[in-house]
């Protein structure tokens, strides 16, 4: 029985919708299958060009070129391009990037490698008309050797996403120019590049909802970060150096903060005081144990202690965790508690504050649900006392999950767990979990 072709019998929008969701290399294939393929892939919206080959990149660009040349669809939805070996100069960029504008593309990604060779310096630049693109709405730039050079006449008047990563800017202001001339912008992502040009990077964007930052600048630098975007709601910061000024985020619901630096101030955290869930990675938690966080419902802390190579001039070995109590005080509708308390081996002998507190925090006899201590130390009496007290006095509590840390021997390990078992906790109904899987037999108890 003769084989029918169902496929080339199609009408071809639905062929165009098909070739749309592979990769624009194997599109470009059905072009020998038949007469009735050879043009199919030329309509395609969007374009995707991705190579991993172990070769490097020159295919990725002659594909590039030739495809581009051979295009036909009026309206370009998004363009794709990342390549991981070959690197290759601005005149291959620039003609993919000015194509891409001039078919009214909605979105452009470009992750292309930054390995230069010091004998062949590159500097990629995009084409003037790229700046002011009255269509492009999700734009992400990743590669060292991008200068992103912002003339005063840009303007991005749909553009929702922004990704800028780890790329160079021609100036001190290039980034605040650029976006300053985004109004609709709703997220941006920003990678630090080490020598990207900029001392101060300025957030100051009315309509952003979402931040991510990180800041890759040698550790402890001063290269602040000046945020004032009071319309936030999800931020996320992982940061070596100076946060320099955040302003009132009054909508913030979730944040994470990853400030490594010896004995961390607490102006930064007063901007967070609004925000309904909060995750710090700090060194030192006294910053925190003055202000009030009167939405806070779910908290989760992980103390960092560097190794001895990491440690900085004015760094204090000694570790409080009276602060965190002080916390608990100020913040009177927590649910969930989470604590990870990441020493090393070196750290478990340093000395330890805790105090019994002459008073109960109001979440912990009305509200906390859930508390949670991995990486627990059962060596260290203050670690287990503070442990004690938050199950003696949390009287809604549903579930406690206490975790030895990994590092510990399996006999140690069993009789840290007999000891969590042992201790008190007033509400009778809730579940201890001392294991890592609760299914486990004989692990978890209630």
């Amino acid at each position: 029985m003769p084989r029918i072709d169902r496929i080339s019998a199609l009408h071809d929008d639905l062929l165009v919708n098909i070739l749309s969701q592979v990769p624009t290399k194997d599109a470009v294939t059905t072009m020998v299958l038949s007469k009735r393929w050879a043009l199919v892939w030329t309509m395609v919206p969007k374009l995707e060009y991705e190579d991993t080959s172990k070769e490097g990149g020159k295919n990725l660009w002659r594909l590039v070129d030739k495809s581009l040349q051979l295009h036909k669809a009026p309206v370009l939805e998004s363009m794709h391009i990342q390549a991981e070996r070959q690197f290759t100069d601005d005149a291959d960029v620039g003609k993919c990037v000015s194509y891409a504008v001039d078919h009214n593309v909605r979105e452009i990604s470009l992750i292309i490698p930054s390995f230069i060779l010091p004998s062949q310096p590159k500097i990629l630049l995009l084409p003037s008309n790229f700046y002011t693109s009255k269509t492009l709405v999700n734009l992400t730039l990743s590669c060292s050797a991008l200068v992103v050079d912002v003339p005063s006449l840009a303007c991005f008047p749909l553009l929702q996403t922004l990704a800028l990563l780890n790329v160079v800017f021609n100036d001190e202001s290039s980034h605040a120019r650029l976006l300053a001339n985004c109004p609709a912008l709703s997220y941006l992502h920003v990678i630090r590049y080490y020598s990207d040009n900029v001392t101060r990077f300025i957030v100051k964007v009315p309509s952003l909802k979402s931040f991510t930052y990180t800041d890759n600048h040698e550790r402890y630098s001063a290269m602040p970060l000046v945020l004032d975007s009071p319309g936030l709601q999800h931020l996320s910061i992982f940061d070596y150096g100076d946060l320099g000024s955040i302003q009132n985020m009054p909508h913030l619901e979730t944040a994470y903060v990853g400030h490594l630096v010896p004995q961390p101030n607490d102006k930064f955290l007063r901007s967070f005081s609004s925000v309904g869930s909060l995750h710090l990675r700090l060194m030192d938690v006294e910053c925190f144990s003055a202000i009030n966080f009167p939405r806070l419902m779910k908290f989760k802390l992980h103390l960092f202690k560097p190794s001895f190579s990491e440690l900085r001039p004015g760094y204090s070995e000694y570790c409080s965790l009276e602060p965190l109590m002080l916390f608990l005080h100020n913040s009177p509708i927590l649910k969930v508690l989470t604590i990870s308390y990441g020493v090393g081996l070196y750290y478990e002998d340093l000395p330890l504050s805790w105090n019994q507190q002459r008073s109960v925090p109001g979440c912990l006899l009305a509200h906390l649900e859930i508390f949670v201590w991995d990486k627990f130390g059962g060596r260290r009496r203050q670690e287990r006392e503070c442990v004690e007290y938050i199950l003696a006095n949390s009287k809604c509590l549903k579930t406690a999950t206490v975790l030895p840390r990994c590092s510990y021997r399996l006999e140690e390990k069993e009789k840290m767990v007999e000891d969590i078992k042992s201790l008190y906790r007033v509400s009778t109904s809730s579940q201890l979990i001392t294991h890592s899987d609760s299914t486990n037999p004989g692990r978890a108890t209630t």
